[in-house]
């Protein structure tokens, strides 16, 4: 009788750990998507590199067109006419399904830069907040455009 007990209650046991509710975890992490309106900003383009700043608890990729990579690979310093570099940046949060990990979270900006006719004709535009609305002030940002422009190429194996 004893048997019996105990199989019925670990069948039972087995039947509510198969019915734990699925439903709240997400497989995709929708936070950190780019907004519709921003993904013709990267089409096209590919990953130069990434970073994490774990001061202001950031991650950022730096994306840009094949005439920038050529650049970047002949450490060429200065930008020419058709280049495009985008910078996007999210905070981090802790992922849900793998203890300890961490994965961007919510977008905090994209910047791009852009040239129409070399270095003395840059062209910078930043959007942030939640509807990605362009920054207007741009007093400052000659240190970030500085910034970005000096990324170098990831090594990959």
């Amino acid at each position: 009788m004893k048997t019996i007990t105990y199989f019925t209650g670990i069948i039972a046991l087995f039947f509510l750990i198969a019915c734990s509710d699925k439903e709240n975890q997400t497989v995709l992490n929708n936070e950190a998507s780019l907004p519709d309106a921003m993904l013709n900003k990267v089409a096209g383009l590919k990953v130069i590199n990434s970073s994490i700043n774990n001061k202001k608890h950031t991650t950022a990729l730096l994306y840009g067109n094949q005439q920038t990579i050529q650049r970047i690979k002949g450490n060429g310093l200065q930008m020419q006419k058709g280049e495009k570099l985008v910078w996007i940046t999210w905070h981090q949060k802790s992922d849900p399904n793998w203890i300890g990990a961490i994965i961007p979270g919510k977008l905090i900006s994209i910047e791009i830069v852009k040239t129409v006719s070399g270095k003395e004709n840059i062209n910078y535009q930043k959007f942030e907040g939640n509807a990605m609305q362009i920054q207007n002030d741009t007093l400052g940002n000659h240190n970030q455009i500085e910034t970005i422009l000096k990324q170098k190429m990831a090594i990959l194996p």
